[in-house]
């Protein structure tokens, strides 16, 4: 199994850890070079220079990345099979505002990523796909989130439970894309 939004296999049972499976890389290099958070989320150089372009990642320091530009770069990566990225990065503004600007985060972007892990392992447990049993999940796994302002809550809630019904809009493509190989191409 992959760590989604990465090409990290990770064992079963891991998903509920989400960045923590990441997060030892910073520790001992004090960074990401772009090449090797390429190589974690998968993804081209050319693609995540365009992101920080646009502003959806927030600019390097000193030409190293630091969790929450790895964090972000696989959210935007592991949503963008099923959702088109501008309304991923609406979606993450909402949430976090300007991706230069931290000051204006409700939650930072690699606790982003772990709840939205916890939550993804919890609704494949359960094996639901509606929108009310989604956000049921999301409202259970956010009860210990702490508002920095009145409201931030109601806003994490309603961007986690987008985030994932677009994971598991993603996920049901791409089993009917196996499927479809399976069955048409043979």
């Amino acid at each position: 199994m992959k760590l989604p939004g990465t090409a990290v296999e990770i064992e079963e049972g891991r998903l509920i850890y989400g960045f923590a499976n990441l997060s030892s890389l910073f520790s001992v290099t004090g960074g990401l070079t772009l090449s090797q958070l390429c190589e974690i989320a998968g993804t081209e150089l050319t693609t995540v220079q365009n992101w920080i372009k646009r502003g959806w990642v927030a600019h390097p320091e000193n030409k190293r990345y630091r969790e929450n530009h790895l964090a972000r770069i696989i959210i935007l990566n592991m949503l963008r099979s099923s959702f088109q990225l501008e309304k991923i990065a609406v979606i993450l503004r909402f949430i976090n505002g300007s991706a230069d600007d931290r000051g204006d985060d409700i939650i930072p972007d690699a606790a982003l990523y772990t709840h939205l892990c916890v939550i993804i392992d919890s609704v494949l447990a359960a094996g639901v796909t509606d929108d009310a049993s989604i956000r049921e999940i999301v409202s259970e796994k956010t009860v210990q989130y702490q508002e920095p302002f009145a409201g931030a809550k109601d806003k994490l809630v309603n961007a986690l439970t987008v985030m994932t019904l677009a994971f598991i809009a993603s996920e049901i493509k791409r089993r009917a894309e196996e499927i479809y190989a399976e069955a048409i191409e043979d």
